[in-house]
């Protein structure tokens, strides 16, 4: 028999990480102790359940077998750990920074799809996360092209749906502004959302991250 749930999340149809993604925001407006069931038909987001639960300090209660459908749940309770960030939480957060080196351009798409979901699912795991677009990455976040260039297949994710998964998801996007220069790319040709910064800045992520990826 199912648990009680609380709160039921309907993620039917949506692709990973985005179940994940949904939970944690609805479990943001939950109280300590209740229980998230989170519908799901997405076999790719199972894996993972265990590892952003402990990440993120809520408890794992069941997963389901799924149906003949595909469909099953997840079910997770809310810690009293578990709350809303506060100023001095977001300053501790500088010591579990991640960096996500976007250097990928359109002739990949996937790859740059890619970026960002794994940044969306670092922010997700309460990693401070940051996309630092450079080289071919940084023609990938001016609005002009974002849509009109991608080359993402009928029923994938396009590059602005990972963006904006991204982007609510708490993760900074910034372009490399030397490469803006070079490229002929202004601030306010970018997507909005992102910033332009300084080569330096990479360094210094670079330095301080507990975590890096390169697409």
């Amino acid at each position: 028999m199912a648990p009680n749930a609380d709160h039921i999340l309907d993620c039917q149809g949506q692709i990973y990480p985005a179940p994940i993604l949904a939970a944690e925001k609805e479990l943001g407006v939950m109280a300590a102790g209740k229980v998230l069931e989170v519908i799901t038909t997405d076999a790719n987001t199972r894996p993972d359940l265990r590892t952003w639960a402990s990440k993120v300090g809520v408890e794992i209660v069941e997963i389901t077998a799924a149906d003949e459908s595909g469909r099953y749940s997840f079910f997770v309770r809310k810690s009293a750990q578990v709350s809303a960030r506060t100023d001095t939480a977001a300053a501790t957060d500088e010591s579990r920074l991640f960096l996500v080196v976007l250097k990928t351009g359109f002739e990949y798409t996937p790859i740059v799809r890619s970026a960002f979901m794994y940044a969306a699912l670092a922010a997700a795991m309460e990693f401070e996360t940051v996309v630092y677009c450079v080289q071919a990455g940084a023609d990938t976040m001016v609005a002009g092209k974002i849509d009109a260039l991608d080359e993402s297949k009928p029923g994938k994710p396009t590059i602005r749906q990972r963006f904006s998964e991204a982007l609510e998801m708490g993760v900074r996007v910034e372009v490399c502004e030397q490469t803006a220069n070079v490229r002929g790319i202004a601030a306010d040709d970018l997507v909005a959302g992102v910033e332009l910064r300084g080569g330096a800045v990479l360094i210094d992520y670079a330095s301080r991250a507990v975590g890096q990826l390169s697409f």
